[in-house]
């Protein structure tokens, strides 16, 4: 499967990298790198994250982080919607 990102997405991965980076530059890289290859592993593995069926959608944690990839499937591919801090409420609600 074919792997794309929103604009919201590339901009929460950037959002996060630059907090993170203030108190701890290294530490933000390893953030950025565990959030790639999990969103990675859905090519070969799209229904690794759990349903939300609130929000018709899919979310997947990443590993030793506070972070979740909320995607959604297509034929051929999967995209990514957002990327969340764990600590932000979800489902967002609508203003």
């Amino acid at each position: 499967m074919k792997l794309r990102w929103t604009s919201e997405a590339r901009r929460s991965i950037e959002d996060a990298k630059a907090y993170i980076a203030e108190d701890n530059p290294a530490a933000a890289r390893r953030v950025v790198e565990a959030i790639i290859r999990s969103a990675d592993m859905l090519r070969d593995f799209p229904l690794a994250g759990r349903v939300d069926h609130e929000l018709a959608t899919r979310v997947l944690t990443v590993p030793r982080t506070p972070y979740r990839l909320i995607y959604e499937l297509d034929a051929d591919f999967v995209r990514i919607l957002s990327v969340w801090h764990g600590a932000r409420e979800w489902p967002p609600r609508e203003r």
